[in-house]
């Protein structure tokens, strides 16, 4: 079998800003840095771009510089895969190049439980570790299968041995799911299908019952919950070219390897 080369930065962006629908102006933008040069250097023909601004834009796509170059596990991912009626298996060849940063993950079709008819042009899948939370929206024909599994992404595996492998969300947490507004906290609470005994208006009619006030419940929350701390994973990440001087940036005291 022949190694796959490894990935230079401006081509970890480039497949990280079509899976997350982020077009060049908007990452020129937000990133502070002239719309042209970063074309440029997403093409490959220039380097351009200063290391401050190659950390800036992978931060803005998810993607954490530190001891190495993972996702961020503060966020839950959202990455968007067009499969066309003829776009075989080129849909999916990003999510395959960014395999690495999911090793060792577990995964999951995710389903709607209160939904009648689950038939749907967009598929939902979890991939998850203690450090990775990301969801894999596959927009498709209603009679084509989703090409998502683990001899896609290549170290992750299924959750379940089932034939079904998929779980069910309930209400609340399948409408944050599906506006892209999950937390990480939920995202688990989905893939470990923690069920959900009590709900907000629940603690509403109890809090009101006890005369407890919303400033009460918001400080208690703080004083309960400190920094969740940082990974306690064995995933390495991913072995970008060019990627010791970008570590090297993000962590000044160390040298570059």
């Amino acid at each position: 079998m022949v190694p796959q080369r490894r990935l230079k930065a401006n081509e970890l962006v480039a497949m990280l800003a079509e899976l997350l629908n982020i077009n060049v102006a908007q990452m020129a933008q937000v990133a502070n840095v002239p719309r042209r040069n970063l074309e440029t250097w997403l093409a490959g023909k220039k380097d351009n771009l200063r290391l401050h601004s190659i950390v800036t834009l992978l931060g803005l796509l998810g993607i954490k510089v530190e001891e190495s170059i993972r996702l961020d596990e503060k966020r839950v991912h959202f990455w968007h895969v067009h499969d066309g009626l003829f776009s075989g298996q080129r849909a999916y060849e990003a999510i395959a190049r960014l395999s690495k940063l999911m090793a060792g993950c577990l995964m999951s079709k995710v389903v709607a439980g209160h939904e009648r008819f689950p038939i749907s042009r967009r598929d939902y899948f979890l991939v998850a570790s203690d450090v990775v939370r990301v969801v894999i929206v596959v927009e498709k024909s209603v009679l084509s299968a989703p090409k998502i599994s683990p001899s896609l992404i290549r170290g992750a595996c299924w959750r379940d041995d089932k034939q079904q492998r998929s779980i069910v969300a309930g209400p609340r947490l399948w409408k944050h799911l599906v506006e892209k507004d999950l937390t990480v906290f939920e995202f688990d609470r989905i893939f470990n299908q923690v069920a959900e005994t009590v709900t907000w208006a629940d603690v509403s009619l109890i809090a009101r019952e006890f005369g407890v006030v919303p400033q009460a419940v918001s400080d208690w929350i703080m004083e309960r919950n400190g920094d969740s701390g940082g990974p306690g994973s064995g995933n390495r990440g991913l072995d970008v070219e060019g990627g010791a001087p970008l570590l090297a940036l993000a962590h000044p005291q160390r040298k570059a390897a």
